[in-house]
């Protein structure tokens, strides 16, 4: 268990609260707006304003397995291209399989994060967020203030500046003019896409433009905005395979017309395409399989050090995650030790293919909220970006990590 530093101490309910809801005023003005979150009939704290003090030898090896991991994926992704057969054992829809195969001009993904389980029995990836991560504007906006406040010094100072270099990447890689418009959008009803979207866009150096997601026009010709303007280059936070399912007010499957665009190169998006191919958690049984025939002697040991043994059957595995391969924020997802089901989300992706994780247990960490000290299960997720290490992203909940699992800043000694 990490330490961790308090405002409050000792806790007072009262006196915590009224120090918290300082801390979330100056992080919503920066547009940290979803400090809480209503679910269940009730706003939930997702915010703590404690501060875990990582040993600086640890941040450093994730910083490491996040290289080594990242580097994985892309060798990964070039065998996939080689051998493009594979892609059936992925579970993604046949109708996006020549979008997702098709000859990449730059990185498989831009914006990346790899999350991580550390205990003393070592650290472990379990899985990437390689199409639509988020977790971003807390790293940057939430994390700096909660330094500031606590008089520590900032570990994710970088971050903003590796956003910049990304975007120079891809408007080289992409071919961006200077007058073109690259467009931002995601679900506008979804506060933390949206504010997540804006941040990005900030740091983008070009013209920029947000539009809504159900204001896209997707027409037989093009895609466009709801002014006319023809839309180009999308970056979109929004799941890829989503689109499949969109239709319009009469039923018209604009989703799939979207796709075509897409295959077409009537429209180009960031995430490429290829950011999806990566995210499906397939790919960590098929890195797990292949690891002595894909790999060279450095990238086998990486996987032997940071990865699970995965697997696209159960076997006899008695301890194990049960995961959908396109599943998000913790849906669908079952744990299982010694036979027993430690918990379980059966509300979401139920109907998806499933690999078998083995089982790696999550220490428990400490942190403050509005109920006192809270002992939860800590993950730490790494964001890397255009193939950067870029900062850390700290989290604490239940066994099974969905999108109420409270984000805790930190800093490093």
């Amino acid at each position: 268990m990490l330490p961790y530093h308090s405002l409050t101490d000792p806790f007072e309910p009262n006196q915590y609260l009224k120090r918290w809801q300082e801390v979330e005023r100056k992080a919503s003005a920066k547009g940290f707006t979803w400090a809480t979150l209503y679910e269940n009939y009730e706003d939930n704290q997702y915010m703590s304003d404690s501060l875990l003090v990582v040993p600086s030898s640890l941040a450093r090896e994730v910083e490491n397995a996040s290289r080594a991991a990242n580097d994985v994926f892309q060798k990964t992704y070039e065998q996939i291209m080689k051998d493009r057969s594979i892609i059936h054992r992925l579970g993604i829809s046949v109708f996006m399989w020549d979008l997702l195969l098709a000859e990449g001009k730059g990185a498989f993904s831009y914006f990346t994060r790899y999350d991580f389980i550390a205990s003393a029995n070592g650290l472990k990836v379990i899985e990437a967020n390689t199409d639509t991560p988020v977790g971003i504007v807390e790293s940057a906006v939430a994390q700096e203030i909660l330094c500031q406040e606590h008089g520590q010094l900032n570990p994710n100072a970088q971050l903003a500046a590796n956003v910049r270099n990304a975007w120079n990447q891809i408007i080289r890689d992409y071919r961006i003019g200077s007058t073109d418009t690259l467009y931002f959008t995601c679900a506008d009803w979804h506060d933390e896409d949206k504010q997540t979207v804006k941040y990005l866009m900030s740091l983008y150096p070009q013209q920029a433009k947000y539009v809504p997601l159900e204001e896209i026009v997707v027409g037989k010709e093009d895609v466009q905005t709801p002014e006319g303007e023809k839309i180009e280059f999308l970056y979109r936070l929004y799941p890829l395979e989503y689109f499949l399912e969109e239709k319009s007010g009469t039923g018209e499957r604009i989703g799939e017309q979207f796709l075509v665009h897409l295959m077409n190169d009537k429209l180009k998006i960031i995430n490429p395409p290829s950011a999806l191919l990566m995210q499906s958690k397939a790919i960590l049984s098929l890195i797990w399989e292949k690891k002595d025939e894909w790999y060279t002697r450095m990238e086998r040991d990486a996987i032997e050090k940071y990865f699970l043994p995965t697997y696209d059957s159960l076997g006899d595995m008695n301890s194990y995650v049960k995961k959908p391969v396109l599943g998000r924020e913790g849906g669908g997802v079952q744990v299982v030790s010694g036979g027993a089901v430690i918990d379980e989300d059966v509300d979401y992706y139920q109907e998806q293919a499933t690999v078998y994780q083995e089982y790696f247990p999550m220490p428990d960490q400490t942190i403050d909220t509005w109920d006192g000290p809270y002992t939860g299960k800590l993950l730490i997720g790494s964001h890397v970006i255009n193939g950067e290490p870029s900062g850390l992203f700290f989290r604490v909940g239940g066994p099974i990590t969905g999108n109420l699992s409270m984000f805790v800043a930190y800093t490093t000694r």
